[in-house]
C-alpha cells in the first residue's frame, strides 16, 4: 500500500490544461508551473488516499462544481502571485 495526496494529481492536471489556455509560452516554464501548483496545494485541503475505495471516493468528489471552482479560484490567485514575483 502507498499513501498518496490525490489533490496533487488533480491540481497538476488542472494547471497543465488551464495554463495552455491562458499563455502557451508561460505554460512551458516548468518552474512557474511548479510554483503555481505549490501555492494552490498550500491553500486547498489535502485528499490523502490509501485504498482503491478512497481513490474512487476522491474521484467522485472531483466531479462536484465547487471542487473545480475552488481549484480554479486558487489557480488565478497563484498565477497573479507568480507573475508579480518571478524568479
Amino acid at each position: 500500500m502507498e499513501i498518496k495526496n490525490h489533490m496533487e494529481v488533480v491540481v497538476s492536471d488542472v494547471v497543465e490544461q488551464e495554463l495552455k489556455k491562458i499563455d502557451e509560452e508561460w505554460a512551458k516554464d516548468e518552474r512557474c508551473k511548479l510554483d503555481v501548483m505549490a501555492l494552490i496545494l498550500n491553500r486547498l485541503p489535502a485528499r490523502y488516499v490509501v485504498t482503491g475505495k478512497g481513490w474512487i471516493m476522491t474521484k467522485i468528489k472531483e466531479t462536484e462544481v465547487q471542487f473545480q471552482a475552488d481549484i480554479l479560484r486558487e489557480m488565478v490567485k497563484a498565477i497573479k502571485i507568480v507573475k508579480n514575483n518571478p524568479r
